[in-house]
């Protein structure tokens, strides 16, 4: 490590500079697929991700990522980080009573269904725990992106006027 913790070889002097779509890739990072039918790839050039999904999908695109030097394969994160984060919101709820829910929650055997149908009848505390997970997810994103030697620029997303 470096003096700033910055890994060497993936400092910011030599960081491949790239706009990334935050939402496109914390999707990517948490689609654990347990039939293995998608992936998802990193465009070193133009920063764009490709989503590959379903048993047929190597045959949905011109280019296949596995022989393309310019795609960065993306390894969804480990279940247990996911959980992980759902343990630190219970950790930070300050509702008790709720946190008590949420804890339960996590020992059944759905963990992630059970703790997203006990905020459920929460709403604030459902909006909070949003707003949390995108937080350490993006966190998680730039933490992946930094172990890659990229740069990233989160593209900024317009929402289009309604007619």
């Amino acid at each position: 490590m470096s003096m700033d913790d910055t890994p060497h070889g993936h400092g910011s002097h030599n960081a491949r500079v790239l706009t990334i779509d935050l939402e496109e890739l914390t999707w990517a990072l948490n689609s654990r697929d347990p039939l293995g039918e998608s992936s998802h790839w990193l465009n070193l050039e133009s920063g764009t991700i490709l989503s590959l999904i379903g048993p047929d999908a190597d045959n949905e695109t011109d280019a296949d990522p596995r022989d393309d030097d310019c795609w960065l394969f993306i390894e969804p994160i480990e279940s247990s980080v996911a959980f992980r984060v759902m343990e630190e919101f219970v950790d930070q709820c300050g509702d008790d009573r709720l946190a008590r829910t949420l804890g339960q929650a996590l020992q059944k055997r759905k963990p992630f269904r059970c703790f997203k149908d006990a905020l459920a009848a929460h709403p604030a505390q459902r909006e909070a725990w949003f707003a949390f997970e995108r937080q350490a997810m993006e966190s998680i994103a730039r933490q992946w992106c930094e172990e890659h030697g990229i740069s990233a620029r989160w593209a900024t997303r317009t929402t289009e006027p309604t007619p």
